[in-house]
């Protein structure tokens, strides 16, 4: 049945770990990492692998849409994230925020699809990120790996992952101090907080009620936490080995 699951956690490098082996990994391909000259395959699990997309925003830059123009989602996804790692300069640096997601069962695969496209095109490419999406199935099982940018797309790269925060007459806002009596600019994560987590997790159980809803299922999903709710924590079936590998 439906469940309540999203999870959200931050690629970065460090400790051996590569961006372009974790796309490899969800997109069950073979991938080379540009920076370290070392390719990955997983192409041993692509039964799992039930659909995958790059979605990009409407003002996406002329150097992405060259270096993914033609190519296959995985070979898309390949080019995306090794531009992403040659940007980072940080031996510690965050790459990509990722979303594990359950699908709700009671909707059929095309259903699905349709249910993760809105919610990535009203949360996600409309506010300007890039978002790499795969549809796993195991056991019954159905999620999504959603991979998105913490940077906004530039003419030439990447942009600020801190940007300021404006006021209704667009001008920043300032924090008047004394020893800056001009104020100092408010800046917040251009990508998204904490609150930004919970905006979306009460949006994909909206847009996840609206499609069950649509194909004529009563169960819905409740996207408040179980404080918000008034309930102690409920045992839900989660990810179990796909977990384990994301782990690893």
């Amino acid at each position: 049945m439906a469940i309540m699951f999203v999870r959200a956690q931050v690629i970065s490098r460090g400790a051996g770990r590569s961006i372009v082996s974790a796309a490899a990994y969800r997109h069950r391909a073979r991938m080379m990492d540009e920076q370290a000259g070392t390719s990955f395959s997983y192409r041993g699990g692509a039964s799992e692998l039930v659909h995958e997309e790059l979605a990009l925003p409407d003002q996406t830059s002329e150097w992405l849409r060259s270096a993914i123009d033609g190519r296959s989602v995985a070979a898309a996804s390949e080019a995306l994230w090794n531009a992403v790692d040659a940007f980072e300069k940080r031996a510690d640096a965050q790459l990509a925020r990722e979303l594990i997601i359950a699908l709700p069962e009671e909707l059929t695969r095309a259903e699905n699809i349709g249910l993760v496209r809105e919610f990535v095109r009203d949360n996600l490419t409309s506010k300007g990120m890039v978002a790499d999406w795969v549809y796993h199935d195991k056991d019954g099982n159905p999620h999504i790996h959603l991979m998105t940018t913490l940077r906004p797309l530039t003419e030439e790269g990447f942009g600020r992952k801190k940007v300021a925060v404006t006021g209704e007459d667009s001008a920043p806002l300032r924090v008047v101090t004394p020893d800056r009596p001009t104020g100092r600019i408010v800046y917040k994560l251009w990508a998204g907080d904490k609150e930004t987590m919970k905006a979306w997790k009460v949006a994909w159980a909206e847009t996840a009620n609206r499609h069950l809803a649509l194909a004529g299922h009563e169960i819905r999903l409740d996207g408040r936490s179980y404080a918000e709710q008034g309930l102690d924590g409920i045992a839900q079936r989660h990810l179990g080995p796909e977990k384990a590998a994301l782990s690893r």
